[in-house]
């Protein structure tokens, strides 16, 4: 994390995919992630080359934008969501991988971001950030993020190979 977090990537995403198992894939903007509640944290990365880095985020919960999508499991079967993963990938291609429930309220409720600002500073041109405050390093901290997969083909009929 040697550049500047706010420092657009040399093509900056005009959007993020919502692509994936979702009843409503969408394509979104900083402007629209601002519809929802916003959320603030602030963080400390423990970066293996500089030192620990403090900074201040604010954004939605990654949660509510990807349970407004629609995820594709049974909501009668709370278990069903286990079966889903979220992979996060940058313009600059970094990924991050994460399971939903992680981020879900009824089992981690970990309170992943996608900022929209960071340090006071709008993420308009650079594009949201994914941030997992509860994560001690940045490695899957993703700068500029342009698709959200979300992904729940890990069930009984298709097995773990």
């Amino acid at each position: 994390m040697s550049r500047s977090l706010t420092h657009p990537p040399a093509h900056s995403p005009a959007s993020v995919a919502l692509t994936g198992d979702l009843a409503r894939p969408a394509r979104l903007t900083v402007p629209d992630l601002l519809a929802w509640p916003q959320h603030r944290a602030r963080v400390s990365f423990e970066c293996a080359t500089s030192g620990v880095r403090h900074h201040r985020f604010e954004g939605p919960l990654l949660h509510d934008v990807l349970r407004d999508a629609g995820p594709g499991f049974d909501p009668a079967r709370r278990k069903d969501r286990l079966r889903f993963l979220i992979a996060v990938g940058g313009a600059d291609g970094h990924h991050a991988l994460l399971t939903w429930a992680e981020i879900d309220p009824d089992f981690a409720d970990a309170p992943v971001l996608l900022a929209v600002g960071i340090d006071g500073d709008p993420l308009d041109r650079a594009g949201p950030q994914l941030v997992l405050p509860q994560d001690r390093c940045g490695a899957r901290h993703i700068s500029g993020i342009d698709t959200i997969h979300v992904d729940g083909r890990y069930g009984p009929s298709r097995p773990w190979t």
